[in-house]
């Protein structure tokens, strides 16, 4: 009779939650979000996509987190989406379950919402930077709002409850918890973006003037995608280079670059000039860089490389339909087995291509020894210092890990987003195929063949310079003083 009970509330539960009306695909461009409910049989068959895909192409998911724990994550997931729920909910679903890897290339990225929601989603761009426990404004749209000013709340929400809402959106990276508060920070606009579900064209932020005195100013909101294309807000620009009496300064922005070739001769151009003045002296900064192709950190490396070593680096890969050699185009592929096959079995091409006729769950690591050389010959062996902050991501932190490894110069700012131990890269996209949620894995794992300590912490600076309230109100970028 008891059994007969629990089985009826257990029934009656199941057709309460199937009776809430809900969607087994989502439309995004059509969805209002939170108007919008996502079913949970929906859910639970893109999580288990999600976990499959994980497991079939991460090179090594079980670095930072045990299987069980990843299991048990991943139950724990299966078990929140029991009832309909809207994409928002669910997205910090598949964060949550995603952030035990402490892999910051595998990973949901809000700002995707904004993306899929088309012409109609708004944002009111702004960023804020936390000192002590205070929340400052460093920018926000059209100047409307001086900046130092401190913030107390942005819309309905408070600062600190849109912190810790972020916090639960900000990709890990192994235990580099300095670095995620400053990523948590910078995200913070972002966020509340992605929450917001007004659609008022203005938004209240309440603030403290430098007087002391509480205030209300609304900030117009614009098109996420016009958003996007605003320079002012999501610069495109990649590098950039001054000098100063006897230093000279190179901003890398990226190492993505839209052109290789131009890339490559910026720098040539750079360490031209370096060479002709005589400077002896040279600052690299990399702040907020996150990262991209390792081909590009090279380039910069063989100019300031003094030891006439190569950089060694081990490369992991799992072999599976999202590696990269499955992303390569028909022709590409034809002409990397033509290469192969004309050394083979000699040369790094050859150990590519056992991989590449391996069959799918391989796991190898092949160790690439990359020699440092550039068509000028041109090696600067003066001072280097490098600039680096929490948002110094991926290719960042190869550069960063070498200036340690070779002792090449002073680290200047906060510790970036990553480790000595390693990183990952050629991350590779799914689309789930109910939420319509992209979710981006790793398909390699690059790490440095040195025995550095420390390998699963932060890589420390030599000297920490962070910004001070002073320095945001003036404008002034501490670095440049120091």
């Amino acid at each position: 009779m008891g059994r007969s009970i629990v089985l009826f509330y257990f029934m009656l539960g199941v057709i309460q939650v199937n009776s809430q009306p809900c969607s087994e695909y989502i439309q995004h461009k059509k969805n209002v979000r939170g108007n919008v409910l996502i079913c949970p049989n929906a859910m639970a068959e893109d999580l288990k996509e999600l976990y499959k895909s994980i497991i079939n192409t991460h090179p090594n998911p079980y670095i930072y987190c045990s299987k069980e724990k990843l299991d048990s994550a991943y139950t724990e997931a299966q078990n929140a989406v029991l009832s309909a729920q809207n994409i928002l909910d669910f997205s910090l679903v598949l964060t949550g379950f995603i952030k035990n890897i402490r892999d910051s290339h595998t990973y949901f990225n809000p700002r995707d919402l904004l993306v899929l929601s088309g012409n109609k989603s708004k944002s009111v761009p702004f960023y804020l930077n936390k000192i002590d426990s205070k929340f400052y404004l460093v920018k926000a749209y059209d100047n409307t709002i001086p900046v130092g000013v401190e913030v107390l709340k942005v819309g309905s929400m408070t600062v600190d409850s849109l912190y810790q809402l972020t916090r639960l959106f900000s990709p890990d990276e192994a235990y580099t918890e300095s670095a995620r508060t400053e990523i948590t920070i910078k995200m913070m606009g972002l966020v509340f973006n992605v929450q917001n579900e007004s659609l008022e064209n203005e938004v209240q932020f309440k603030y403290v003037n430098t007087l002391g005195d509480t205030l209300l100013k609304k900030i117009r909101r614009i098109k996420s995608k016009k958003l996007f294309k605003n320079e002012e807000w999501y610069p495109s620009k990649e590098l950039e280079y001054h000098f100063l009496k006897d230093q000279a300064y190179l901003r890398v922005y990226s190492f993505e670059s839209r052109n290789e070739k131009k890339f490559k001769k910026t720098i040539d151009q750079f360490f031209s000039l370096v060479a002709s003045k005589g400077i002896n002296s040279v600052i690299i900064d990399v702040r907020e860089n996150r990262g991209g192709f390792i081909l590009l950190l090279e380039h910069l490396l063989s100019y300031i490389n003094i030891n006439d070593e190569t950089y060694d680096l081990n490369y992991s890969y799992k072999r599976s339909d999202l590696d990269r050699f499955e992303s390569l185009s028909r022709l590409k592929k034809i002409d990397f087995v033509k290469k192969a096959k004309r050394v083979y079995p000699r040369g790094m091409i050859s150990r590519e291509y056992d991989f590449f006729l391996s069959p799918k769950g391989t796991l190898r690591t092949i160790l690439y020894e990359k020699n440092l050389v550039n068509s000028s010959n041109n090696h600067y062996r003066g001072n280097c210092k490098l600039y680096m902050n929490g948002l110094s991501m991926s290719a960042s932190v190869l550069l960063a890990s070498w200036f340690k490894e070779t002792n090449r110069g002073e680290t200047v700012g906060t510790p970036c987003f990553g480790s000595l131990q390693a990183t990952h890269g050629n991350p590779a996209t799914i689309v789930l195929k109910n939420s319509g949620l992209p979710v981006s894995i790793s398909t390699l794992k690059l790490t440095p063949n040195n025995d550095m300590k420390n390998k699963y912490g932060d890589i420390d600076v030599d000297k920490t310079v962070t910004i001070t309230l002073r320095d945001i109100q003036s404008g002034i970028d501490p670095f440049k003083l120091n």
